[in-house]
């Protein structure tokens, strides 16, 4: 009997270290599996119980990859040959290797608040602010204006317009990440 458990033990061992292995083959294979851009945005960190853990370099970043998590997991199928990688979550936070370019670092406020917008977004604005309480009004008016403001600036440093709802967004697909994903959505829905 003692020899049995002792057959047992090695061959649980061995089983062990084979599964640490391929875990740490996924973690090593995400550049690989998402792209060069993707990569330079992401980094995968570990695994847990059949979940591969990504850290994004921000709230648009996991959006964007929560949106492709269908074609990376079907990726990491072909290429291991199993089911390893079953989910895929994702976590905002620094990534290693990647230094914050400008375009991901805060906008400057004396910049932001310099840029004067075109008078048809100045209408649009006050139109949109229209209410009762002139108080409230105003605050509206402020904040519709920075948001205004800020989308110019990201536009005038390398961002683009979403031809659908005019989001500035900076991935590669023409549509922001929330309009491929109503456009996704409704697919699903036929």
């Amino acid at each position: 009997m003692n020899k049995l458990s002792g057959i047992l033990n090695e061959t649980l061992k061995k089983l062990s270290l084979e599964d640490a292995a391929m875990e740490a083959r996924a973690v090593m294979l995400w550049p690989k599996i998402v792209g060069e851009t993707m990569s330079r945005a992401s980094e995968a960190m570990r695994m847990q119980g059949g979940t591969l853990v990504v850290t994004t370099r921000s709230s648009t970043w996991n959006q964007e990859f929560a949106f492709q998590k269908p074609t990376i997991l079907r990726r990491y199928q072909e290429i291991l040959g199993k089911e390893l990688v079953r989910d895929l979550r994702f976590v905002v936070g620094p990534v290693r290797g990647v230094k914050d370019s400008l375009a991901r670092q805060a906008p400057p406020e004396q910049e932001v608040r310099k840029i004067r917008l075109l008078e048809g977004e100045l209408e649009r604005i006050r139109a949109g602010s229209v209410c009762d309480d002139e108080e409230l009004g105003q605050a509206i008016r402020r904040a519709l204006t920075r948001e205004a403001q800020l989308r110019q600036w990201h536009l005038e440093h390398g961002a683009k317009a979403c031809p659908r709802c005019g989001a500035a967004h900076r991935t590669s697909f023409k549509a922001c990440p929330a309009c491929r994903q109503d456009d996704a959505n409704a697919n699903e829905r036929l």
